[in-house]
């Protein structure tokens, strides 16, 4: 084996045996929390001895913890992100446009609910998250929102109306089922699909324009 391949094949493990430890620290600080999880307990979960895991975080706990941090945020952000671009649905009638949006966000969420929850339970993470990421994940999360009702407003599809507060009135219905799945309910209403389209119909019928009684 050459120099370089043997280089090439260190630099692998050391990333494979690094992100074992991200992925093991992840489900000892969702499991036992920040405080309740030790070093060595890291250590035990991936067969490493004692003292190696400053080898891969010289920062040691603090430092996985913020690097768990800051991976997942950045994950969360680019998987919604990618599933919401403006141009998707600018030819949508409004009903798909909201059944997008809702199915898309609860499928992400779902799929790191561990992670979120543990983000609102520990008080280290306010240490490793800034506030605009907390306002990008909390806030208005759609800021394409408004600019395709302005659009669909200008279209006629849809009456004139503030589009920024309709957009808000999305986003806390996201925002809500978030902190629902957070404290534990386990079914929201937002996950039954008739009351989903009850709510959407509800929603689009505020924004559409009333009928003419002629």
């Amino acid at each position: 084996m050459s120099q370089k391949t043997a280089g090439n094949l260190r630099q692998e493990q050391a990333a494979a045996t690094r992100r074992k430890l991200l992925e093991s620290a992840q489900r000892l600080f969702a499991e036992k929390g920040y405080e309740g999880t030790s070093v060595r307990m890291i250590n035990r979960s991936v067969n490493l001895a004692d003292g190696l895991l400053y080898h891969y975080f010289q920062g040691g706990k603090k430092e996985i913890f913020e690097t768990v941090i800051r991976e997942n945020i950045k994950q969360i952000m680019d998987a919604l992100d990618a599933r919401e671009k403006m141009e998707e649905y600018v030819n949508m009638p409004m009903e798909q446009v909201l059944e997008y949006t809702y199915c898309n966000f609860m499928q992400v969420i779902d799929k790191y609910l561990d992670f979120i929850r543990m983000m609102f339970r520990e008080n280290e993470v306010r240490e490793f998250i800034t506030k605009e990421e907390m306002r990008r994940f909390s806030g208005n999360r759609y800021p394409w929102l408004p600019p395709l009702l302005c659009h669909k407003i200008e279209a006629g599809e849809i009456r004139h109306m503030d589009f920024e507060m309709a957009a808000m009135m999305v986003n806390s219905v996201l925002m809500n089922y978030v902190l629902a799945k957070v404290v534990g309910i386990d079914h929201n209403k937002l996950e039954d699909t008739k009351w989903r389209k009850r709510l959407i119909d509800y929603q689009v019928s505020i924004w559409m324009e009333p009928k003419s009684k002629d």
